[in-house]
């Protein structure tokens, strides 16, 4: 996860399926982000669809001394680590 762009736009694109989650090192809650995903019907998809949109805007919009002082923190949607 050293890589910011690459984070960002992975919130952009894979936050629904807990990518950011497993990049970040919390497997489980990546993990729960999918099951959640298959229990609610996608409702909860669709937050986090969101939430991966607004969270990868403000990390491509961070400086580099910022997105490393938050690196391995930043919450990107339910369930968040």
């Amino acid at each position: 996860m050293d890589n910011k762009v690459l984070f960002g736009i992975m919130c952009i694109i894979f936050n629904s399926y807990g990518v950011p989650c497993f990049m970040q090192g919390h497997i489980r809650a990546g993990i729960l982000r999918i099951v959640f995903g298959f229990i609610t019907f996608g409702v909860i998809g669709i937050i986090n669809v969101i939430k991966g949109i607004i969270l990868g805007v403000q990390v491509l919009k961070m400086s580099d001394e910022e997105y490393n002082a938050k690196k391995g923190n930043i919450s990107s949607g339910i369930p968040a680590k």
